[in-house]
């Protein structure tokens, strides 16, 4: 049957909600027949933990049991997958930034003293940084420049920044040219702002990525890890006590770059990075409260190209 190409996943019998697939749920498969048919190691019927009478004794499907045991079924699937997965708390002095570190001495201040300096550090503005890949590249010249379509993506990118009103406070680019030819097209389509370039920005191998790949040789995540961690810690974090106003800032770079962060950002395993990708000219917009708490607000978005535009090399 048609049914059996796509219902089973292979996450563990723990994963039980994740097995009712597309297949059995919009075309209403009855659990009777595929329960039946489907024994586990120990020769049971596979899933009978879960609402086991209702499903495989009355034949029941999905869709029709659902919606009447919805909260009862979650919570089922909850216990029995979720709550096995890895839960992190949020590290609020990810960036080392969090007011209470930064007061000297604090142990030595009475409660309106410390609330007093407390006051003193913590931050009243949020940062807005906008990620940018790099438009498409001709891989195989030297430098490895924009292609016209990169070109044009670049062009796009700069009048899709410029229609969105925000008022950018400063661009910095990688130094390679593929990056800085992004750089300037953009800033062609916005009013003046300050540029500045950076070699703490280019591309690199930032972290080893699980599962394993050959992306790049061992050596190079070691020396090149490093470099892009720095980059991380120089431009990804909250505002400075001195910063007023919100402020909207453009980083110009690659791909990886630009993965590595996110994953940083949002405290999620940096061994994770590849597992995402990213178009040539998207954006990617992460917020920085004054608390320190961190949004994504668009990953990879490449809404403001057409079609026939999108590339990903």
């Amino acid at each position: 049957m048609a049914f059996w190409k796509c219902a089973w996943i292979t996450m563990g019998s723990a994963a039980a909600g994740y097995l009712f697939t597309r297949s059995i749920y919009d075309e209403k498969y009855s659990f009777t027949e595929l329960l039946k048919s489907y024994k586990n190691e120990n020769n049971t019927p596979f899933l009978t933990s879960i609402h086991s009478k209702s499903l495989y004794e009355n034949g029941l499907t999905l869709a029709e049991l659902r919606p009447a045991n919805s909260i009862d079924f979650d919570n089922q699937i909850s216990t029995t997958y979720f709550d096995r997965l890895p839960r992190e708390k949020w590290v609020k002095n990810w960036d080392e930034r969090e007011p209470i570190n930064l007061i000297e001495n604090g142990t030595n201040l009475n409660e309106d003293q410390k609330q007093e300096m407390l006051a003193k550090f913590t931050p009243k503005a949020t940062r807005n940084i906008f990620l940018i890949r790099h438009g498409q590249y001709q891989m195989d010249s030297k430098p490895k420049i924009l292609t016209p379509l990169g070109r044009e993506q670049a062009t796009l990118l700069g009048k899709r920044l410029a229609e969105s009103k925000f008022k950018f406070d400063k661009l910095t680019m990688s130094t390679m040219p593929r990056a800085m030819e992004t750089a300037e097209l953009i800033l062609a389509e916005l009013p003046p702002i300050p540029s500045t370039t950076d070699t703490i920005l280019e591309e690199g191998a930032p972290y080893p990525p699980e599962p394993p790949n050959a992306f790049s040789a061992k050596y190079k995540y070691f020396s090149e890890g490093s470099r892009i961690e720095a980059a991380f810690r120089k431009y990804i974090h909250r505002a400075s006590v001195k910063q007023t106003k919100n402020s909207f800032e453009i980083i110009v770079c690659h791909a990886n770059v630009i993965r590595y962060f996110v994953c940083r950002a949002l405290q999620f395993p940096p061994e994770g990075w590849l597992r995402m990708s990213l178009g040539n000219c998207s954006i990617t917009w992460i917020i920085i409260t004054p608390s320190g708490h961190v949004h994504l607000r668009l990953l990879g978005d490449i809404g403001h190209l057409p079609s026939d535009k999108v590339s990903f090399s």
